[in-house]
């Protein structure tokens, strides 16, 4: 890693795949690791990938240079034992790596872009109409009499994750102006898929499982 001697890294699964702060100087990279540390986690968190719906473990790590004085840190691999941190041909060690998390994205048709979980609330929330939630497939919609809205997730069950979120949010802000439509029938769902596609879905989209 370059320009750079002290490093907060992002890594999943054991694999480095972000760095989100490089410095120089010791200190700065402890300002800024205690503020990624303290940081709350959001609400709609990544957890799966992959159609197998590989998990996904993702911890902080604070990247020191690695030399002769350093005090080996010890860390467990995949099969439970101790290993000693080192990186990249051991010039780069982990000075302390804790749990950490990455933010799933929702994928909003209408806007046609990935959104954030509160950027979604920020559209439902406002709703006073009696209003429907519910999922098809890796889908999630929201229904405003004749207006539908359709959010797209990686899987069936990122959908019913996000289903259950949306609706516990919204019940403990005392809204009862939502219904929420878990689990369909074989023939509410045909009913459904003509329904949308009328309204201009693609059925293939409809059908869809999973976006990978």
């Amino acid at each position: 890693m370059k320009n750079g001697k002290y490093f907060v890294v992002i890594f999943c699964n054991k694999k480095k795949v972000k760095i989100l702060h490089r410095s120089m100087k010791k200190n700065t990279i402890y300002d800024y690791w205690h503020e990624f540390k303290t940081q709350k986690p959001p609400r709609f968190l990544k957890l799966q990938a992959g159609k197998r719906k590989r998990e996904l473990v993702y911890e902080l790590g604070l990247i020191f240079p690695n030399n002769r004085w350093s005090k080996p840190t010890y860390i467990k691999d995949e099969m439970g034992r101790n290993t000693e941190a080192i990186m990249e041909d051991g010039k780069l060690r982990i000075k302390e790596l804790i749990p950490y998390w990455a933010e799933e994205l929702i994928y909003d048709f209408d806007s046609k872009k990935r959104i954030r979980y509160h950027e979604m609330m920020e559209i439902i929330t406002p709703i006073t109409e009696i209003s429907q939630i519910f999922t098809l497939n890796n889908k999630l919609f929201l229904q405003v009499e004749d207006t539908v809205r359709m959010f797209g997730n990686k899987n069936t069950n990122d959908a019913e994750r996000l289903f259950e979120l949306v609706k516990e949010d919204l019940l403990k802000k005392n809204r009862g102006n939502f219904i929420f439509v878990k689990d369909i029938s074989t023939h509410q769902r045909k009913l459904l898929y003509d329904m949308l596609e009328k309204k201009g879905y693609k059925r293939t989209e409809l059908f869809r499982h999973y976006s990978y």
